[in-house]
Formats: structure tokens, C-alpha cells, sequence
């Protein structure tokens, strides 16, 4: 029987999310079902629960599967996608021995042993010196070793929420490469795990602790009886795991050439850039993942916690909106979208830097508001935070552009904050490029959905694909006047803000003793 439809799960931070597609890329049925909020224990950390990933897996795929708009006999795959950069170490039934550790965790260690002269040297040799440092201070897996010693020696691997899925799903511990960011031990450039003997003692982990690695255009294990039961998904269905949610809404949205950005308004808010030439940031200004296409990698400008301030602003400055928004049913943030129409672009001289999470490559980073005068109101603030936002992402793509000496010739959008028409327009006058908004909300699903199509056959390649499942909806021009305020603040502001806070960031730390990150 021909194959026409496929199911993406969509793991985020906040809920996780089912949904069927057709060949065209039609939303057949769709279930959202909510995660319990993340929680800190301790300043810094963010921790969820394991169970409820699969509790909620299963409430939505046993929802979509109810739909009478497919045929459940015709479903080609099953693909996965899901927020990276976190750790659940399982034992060998694949039971949590802990919370997960996600993305928006900053615990740190504070005297990690030490590395061997030699792992140093290669790093050093290979231009990851910076690299190694952030590693030996920052690696969950060096913090479980030191500090949560007997969980680490009952630890059979150490999954992230997609390995863990594939394992409830079919009993196998593998996983995509294209899954795996931050620090752990991945060999971008191969496609695997790093193979030279001592380099996985810098990460604290051991070959054995580790998924075994497919890339994002293969099928990698198939619905077991015990979880088609559970989940209500077909028993034998192939799974196929893509890649993390961001390098997902690239391939979702069609942006798979270096001339095309992708902007994901999530709460961490990213630039993707696809190429086919593996290409590095020494200083870690910029980071290089494994794409959702195999042989291809994302050139990432990562804004930690980027619409995340959005949603700050709304709760703690935004409560008239909140108010306004909860009597006409809207979101707070489209009652935001107007009351900044009438702010002009630059936001009468107030300058944010989106820095509430520092950036790697500026070690004493953190947020600023900057310009304040007395015609300055909340609505002012907000538009500043959009503006931050953007700022920084072109500071980073001038970055990505000069590395692969391809300029960007349009921009398209995704993510929860693409809904507002004002965070797309200043983007698009801010870049000066025309920007896209997608056809669908769902590009990461899409992604997904992507990914298993080509993987299961359905189409012969990625182009393919994209050409039948992605559209483009509204685009949004530059407006040339914002464009020339935009670019001056740039320039003349944004871009010597951070050398000129940058030693009272430090000392600010040295009087407080709280250093972020």
C-alpha cells in the first residue's frame, strides 16, 4: 500500500505537540498537550521530569490518531524532533535515575578534574582551546559525576528526551547526530561521536554511555508492540529522528541554501544558516550543528533566552496588556503588538542588549537598557526588546556571512514570537531583506515530518520535498526609512555598547560575587 501521510512529534519546553501531514505538507490532525513547567531547585538550574515527556507523548498521539482525515493504514513514518541540549541518564531498562537537566540549565562545576596534558594539546591543535574550557566547567555530565556520584555509576547512557523517546518507542538506545548540541561529545564534522582516545575524558562520559548515532534521512527503529499499545501509533512503524528543534524549522521552512536565513522566535531566539562547507567559529561566536539534512550543518546565531524577554516583559512590566488582552481573548502579546505601532523605530534612542543569559564568546555579557528619558514608557521597553533582539542576530550573521562569504538575500520566519507582525517587520527592517513569514506556525513539525518522508522513500531527496510540503505565506518588505535609523544605532550604538559596559559587567560581578553562566 502507497504511503501518504506522516506523524511529527514536536518535544518542546512547553508542550509537546503531534501532528499528521500530508505529501503537500497539509496539516491533517493535530494535539498539543502542555509539559510541567520547568524548576529550579537552586538558583540557575532548570530541571523537568522524564515521565511526563512520555505522558504527554502518548495523550497526543492518541489524540491525532482518533482523526478520520487519514488513513492510519497509509502512515509512512514517524518523525521526531524535540529540544536539544538536555540529559537524562537511564539505566538498562532505560528508567530515569534523575530529572532531565535541560537546555536552560547553568549549573556549573566548581573544581572539574583536571584534563590530561596531552586531550589539551589537541584541542589546542584543532582550535578549541576556548572550547575544552567551557567544556570542563560546564559539562552535565562531569557536574553528575562530582556531585551525584552514585547516579553516574548506575548510568547505562546518558539520553537526551529524543533517545529516550526512540527507546520507549522500540527498545533501542539510538538517536540522530543532528540531535546533539552544547557539550556533548560530538564530531560535527563526521557525523558522530568523537573517536580520538582521551577526548571523552574532557566530557567526564565514556563511549559506552552514548546512543548510537544515525544520521537525520534514516530510519533508525520501529514502533514495538508495547509502546503501539500505549501510544496507539501502528505497530512497525519506522522512526526517524531529524534533528534538534531548530536545525528542524530550517529544513521546515525551506531555508536550506546559505543565501536564506532562518529566524526561530522561540524562547532561545536563533539565525540558522545551511551549508554544505563545514565551517567553525574559533571563538565560538557562532556554533556549528549537524543539519537536518545529512552532509549539510547549521551555522547558528543563538540568543539564550531571546522571545523568552518578550514573555518576561508581558509578566512583569505587562499587566494593563495582560488585562486588556484576558477580556478579548487574545495573547498579551497582540495587545502589545498595537500599542507599540505608534512607538517609531529605535525607540526614541532606548537601546537593549538581549544578554539576560550572557553569550559564550562575551564572557561578562549581561541584559542592559540603555537611553532612558522621560518620554519613555513600557511600550517603549517592549519595542527596545524586539529591537535587542534583532540587533544582535544581524551582529551575528554579519559574522556567519564573512565565514561563508555568502550574503543573505532573505530572511524567513518561524516560531512562537513569528506571530507578531511587529517582531517580523523590525526584523526585516533592521536586516534590510525581505522576510517571510511561513504558511504554518509548525515549521520545526514540519521539519520533522520532512525528514521521515525522505527517509521512508516517500520522496527521492530533500529538494523533493521541500518543493511539494513547504509554503511561504505573508512577506514582509523593509521599510528603507526605518532601515536608516536601524542601521546608524547599529553601528554607532549596538555594536560599541558591549567594549564599553563590558569592565563594569565585570566588576560587577567581582562586588556581587554572582557571575550568570
Amino acid at each position: 500500500m502507497e504511503k501518504e501521510f506522516i506523524i511529527a512529534i514536536d518535544s518542546g519546553t512547553q508542550s509537546v505537540r503531534a501532528i499528521v501531514y500530508d505529501k503537500e505538507g497539509n496539516e491533517l490532525a493535530k494535539a498539543q498537550a502542555p509539559h510541567d513547567p520547568y524548576f529550579s531547585v537552586n538558583p540557575g538550574w532548570a530541571e523537568q521530569k522524564p515521565e511526563d515527556y512520555w505522558e504527554k507523548l502518548c495523550v497526543v498521539t492518541k489524540e491525532v490518531m482518533k482523526s478520520k482525515n487519514f488513513d492510519p493504514k497509509k502512515l509512512g513514518g514517524l518523525g521526531i524532533t524535540s529540544q536539544r541540549g538536555n540529559v537524562i541518564p537511564v539505566d538498562k531498562e532505560g528508567t530515569p535515575l534523575r530529572n532531565a537537566i535541560i537546555w536552560l540549565d547553568q549549573r556549573f562545576t566548581e573544581n572539574p578534574p583536571p584534563v590530561n596534558t596531552s586531550v589539551k594539546l589537541l584541542f589546542g591543535l584543532i582550535g578549541k582551546s576556548e572550547f575544552i574550557k567551557l567544556i570542563q566547567r560546564n559539562s552535565k555530565f562531569t557536574w553528575i559525576y562530582t556531585y551525584e556520584p552514585e547516579i553516574y555509576k548506575k548510568t547505562h547512557k546518558f539520553c537526551q528526551v529524543s533517545s529516550w523517546f526512540v527507546h520507549k518507542l522500540s527498545g533501542e538506545f539510538n538517536d540522530s547526530a543532528s540531535m546533539y548540541v552544547g557539550y556533548w561529545p560530538l564530531e560535527a564534522k563526521k557525523f558522530d561521536w568523537f573517536g580520538i582516545k582521551g577526548v571523552l575524558d574532557a566530557f567526564q562520559i565514556k563511549r559506552e554511555h552514548l546512543p548510537k548515532l544515525f544520521k537525520p534521512n534514516e530510519v533508525l527503529a520501529h514502533i514495538n508492540k508495547k509502546a503501539a499499545k500505549e501510544t496507539g501509533l501502528p505497530e512497525g512503524l519506522p522512526i526517524v529522528v531529524g534533528a534538534g528543534d531548530k536545525q528542524s524549522e530550517s529544513l521546515g521552512a525551506g531555508a536550506i541554501t546559505p543565501n536564506v536565513g532562518m529566524i526561530s522566535f522561540g524562547t532561545a531566539t536563533t539565525l540558522e544558516i545551511v551549508t554544505k562547507k563545514f565551517i567553525e567559529s574559533k571563538k565560538v561566536e557562532y556554533f556549528t550543528w549537524c543539519s537536518s539534512m545529512p552532509d549539510a550543518w547549521n551555522l547558528e546565531c543563538f540568543i539564550y533566552r531571546g522571545f523568552w524577554m518578550a514573555r518576561w516583559f508581558s509578566q512583569e512590566l505587562g499587566h494593563r496588556e495582560a488585562i486588556e488582552a484576558q477580556k478579548r481573548k487574545v495573547a498579551t502579546e497582540v495587545v502589545l503588538d498595537e500599542v507599540i505601532k505608534e512607538v517609531p523605530a529605535g525607540s526614541l534612542g532606548l537601546m537593549l542588549q538581549p544578554y539576560w543569559t550572557p553569550h559564550p564568546s562575551l564572557k561578562f555579557s549581561k541584559g542592559s537598557i540603555i537611553g532612558f528619558g522621560s518620554v519613555h514608557t513600557r511600550a517603549h521597553i517592549y519595542r527596545a526588546i524586539l529591537e535587542g533582539i534583532g540587533y544582535e542576530l544581524r551582529r551575528l550573521s554579519e559574522l556567519v556571512q564573512k565565514d561563508t562569504k555568502v550574503p543573505l538575500t532573505e530572511l524567513r520566519v518561524g516560531g512562537g514570537g513569528s506571530k507578531s507582525d511587529m517582531a517580523v517587520q523590525i526584523a526585516a527592517d533592521i536586516f534590510n531583506l525581505p522576510t517571510k513569514r511561513m504558511a504554518t506556525y509548525e515549521t520545526c513539525g514540519m521539519g520533522a515530518a520532512i525528514d521521515a518522508a525522505v527517509a521512508t522513500g516517500m520522496f527521492k531527496d530533500f529538494n523533493e520535498a521541500v518543493g511539494a510540503m513547504v509554503k511561504t505565506g505573508q512577506e514582509f518588505l523593509p521599510n528603507k526609512e526605518n532601515h536608516k535609523i536601524y542601521n546608524d544605532l547599529f553601528n554607532d550604538v549596538f555594536m560599541k555598547t558591549y567594549d564599553a559596559l563590558a569592565p563594569l559587567y565585570k566588576r560587577i560581578g567581582e562586588i556581587t560575587g554572582y557571575v550568570e553562566g
